[in-house]
């Protein structure tokens, strides 16, 4: 019997103790970029998020901290990279670089042309949301929470309880 109890007590530590740690992970995200959902989940989703006032949301990835999407895997990291890269590109634009030689736009020409274009074999919308930090790409934070259509009054009462339970786990106040 102590055997059980000692087990039980170990668990419960180990997961009060993982519990904090994400906790304190959520407690570092300041703004987070919304990332286009499925059905304009993403427009009630920020609207609710920025209501709440526990986050910024802000309209520019490389000035967030995390990133909420409603999918992750391949298309998601092919994404966040196109978005970084285009960033990098806006910033070259605006310092003076040195001219390029032949062969460096005859190699620049062939990757736009060849570049791959990453599907996701998973489809969108389909009721799991992920906050991910932008910089480690670990998923913070998750919910399931399907509507039940996709109707503009239920999808708003939708990223109210998406935004609500983050708010909860963002502050450490569990039910």
């Amino acid at each position: 019997m102590r055997t059980l109890a000692l087990l039980v007590s170990i668990n419960l530590g180990a997961g009060v103790a993982a519990f904090a740690q994400a906790n304190a992970e959520l407690s570092q995200v300041q703004t987070v970029y919304v990332m286009p959902m499925a059905n304009g989940f993403d427009q009630y989703l920020a609207n609710r998020l920025r209501a709440a006032g526990q986050v910024r949301v802000v309209t520019d990835l490389m000035k967030a901290d995390a990133v909420f999407t409603d999918k992750i895997g391949v298309a998601f990291e092919s994404r966040m990279q196109e978005i970084e890269d285009e960033a990098k590109e806006k910033e070259a634009l605006l310092r003076p670089a040195a001219p390029k030689t032949e062969a460096e736009v005859a190699q620049s020409n062939r990757e736009l042309k060849f570049a791959p274009r990453v599907v996701s074999a998973i489809g969108r919308g389909r009721g799991t949301y992920f906050l991910v930090d932008r910089r480690s790409r670990m998923v913070l934070w998750s919910i399931y929470s399907k509507p039940k259509n996709m109707l503009p009054d239920t999808l708003n009462r939708n990223a109210g309880k998406v935004a609500g339970e983050f708010g909860n786990d963002f502050s450490g106040n569990k039910k």
